[in-house]
């Protein structure tokens, strides 16, 4: 059974759909070292296996799975917060290029029916 989440914490990492590596990275980020504890961690998060049973399997008690299940849950989130806040400058950029393009688009434009007028004399 899993430990109850309050309702304003998200969760960030889904059970059974996290690669490996993925958790290297964010158990990097954290205090979390215990190699039972990081096992259970990996077994749980790469092929979706109950939080009960990766704890018995690496003979570790449930409430410091969990616990550091909730670490690992706080460092995704500080991650997913400095993404957004990438993409947020990635996506002004974005705006800024495309606000070019129609610039030179409509001097295009313009050029060609200059063009077009000079040939119809």
């Amino acid at each position: 059974m899993t430990a109850p989440i309050s309702s304003r914490e998200m969760l960030y990492l889904l059970s059974g759909s996290e690669p490996e590596r993925k958790l290297d990275l964010l158990l990097s980020l954290t205090r979390i070292t215990s190699e039972p504890t990081i096992a259970a961690l990996k077994l749980h998060y790469t092929t979706g296996l109950a939080e009960e049973r990766c704890a018995a399997r690496h003979f570790i008690e449930l409430s410091n799975l969990m616990r550091a299940q909730n670490t690992l849950n706080s460092t995704m989130g500080v991650v997913e917060a400095i993404k957004e806040i990438d993409w947020e400058k990635h996506l002004a950029k974005l705006a800024a290029a495309n606000a070019r393009i129609a610039q030179l688009e409509k001097q295009l434009a313009s050029y060609q029916l200059t063009d077009s007028k000079e040939n119809a004399a």
